[in-house]
């Protein structure tokens, strides 16, 4: 069986939605893009209707998140914003947080799933974590930018079979520590960056819910964690 994956994004970003979608297809899924209308995912009801054709959900990279999601206003370095996608991948992620739908956020999609769970962000890395750590780096995607390390005893740990390895991070904001270290909610962190930037972040009693700040998409063809999150990802949307 190739379980359907939702991609919460639109046909018209199809095109830089490829890399997802092709890992999810050499991983042995299919998948569709969309995300929930006004009418449907303010509604629990219709939200869990339009979930359930899905067998798993996967929160992509892309723009910056409004602050208004968490509280703030807006940093004066703040990128481009999409209040639609914003309200769509919220509903979602609160959908997966409280059920047993597989998901898999990447990037930005793992910035949703924490801003879902009760965490703020920060807005522009650069200036409100000074670090020696380029978080921007202006490679090509697939380059190996810094170490991540992971927390012994994870999910992630134990999916990537290591606690430290190389990876391809570029983002403008992240997540922020919650009055709890390392716990927003539900979820915990997991990975971290060599400034401590959180680089991933799991639910310890979900069925499968990882996040990672990375970009596991274009590094499948050769990079072995990257290959097994998707396949563990895709093995949980088959239960």
């Amino acid at each position: 069986m190739r379980p359907l994956i939702l991609i919460t994004g639109s046909e018209d970003k199809a095109a830089y939605l490829e890399p997802y979608a092709r890992a999810v297809r050499l991983a042995g899924g299919d998948t569709e893009l969309g995300w929930p209308a006004p009418d449907v995912r303010n509604n629990e009801h219709s939200l869990k209707q339009f979930l359930k054709r899905y067998r798993g959900i996967l929160l992509p990279g892309g723009a910056d998140i409004d602050p208004r999601f968490y509280g703030e206003n807006r940093h004066e370095k703040l990128g481009a914003i999409e209040a639609g996608l914003d309200e769509g991948q919220l509903a979602v992620a609160r959908m997966a947080l409280t059920d047993d739908w597989p998901t898999l956020a990447i990037c930005r999609g793992m910035q949703v799933m924490a801003v879902a769970a009760g965490a703020s962000l920060y807005q522009d890395l650069p200036s409100e974590w000074p670090s020696p750590v380029n978080h921007q780096p202006s490679q090509p995607k697939e380059t190996l930018t810094h170490q991540v390390e992971v927390l012994d005893g994870s999910r992630l740990a134990k999916l990537s079979a290591s606690d430290k390895f190389p990876v391809n991070s570029r983002h403008h904001q992240a997540v922020r520590e919650g009055p709890v270290p390392g716990q927003v909610g539900p979820l915990h962190a997991v990975a971290w960056a060599p400034d401590e930037v959180i680089e991933g972040m799991e639910h310890p009693t979900h069925p499968f819910l990882v996040g990672v700040q990375w970009h596991p998409e274009d590094l499948v063809g050769s990079h072995r964690p990257s290959q097994w999150l998707f396949l563990a990802f895709i093995e949980a949307c088959r239960v």
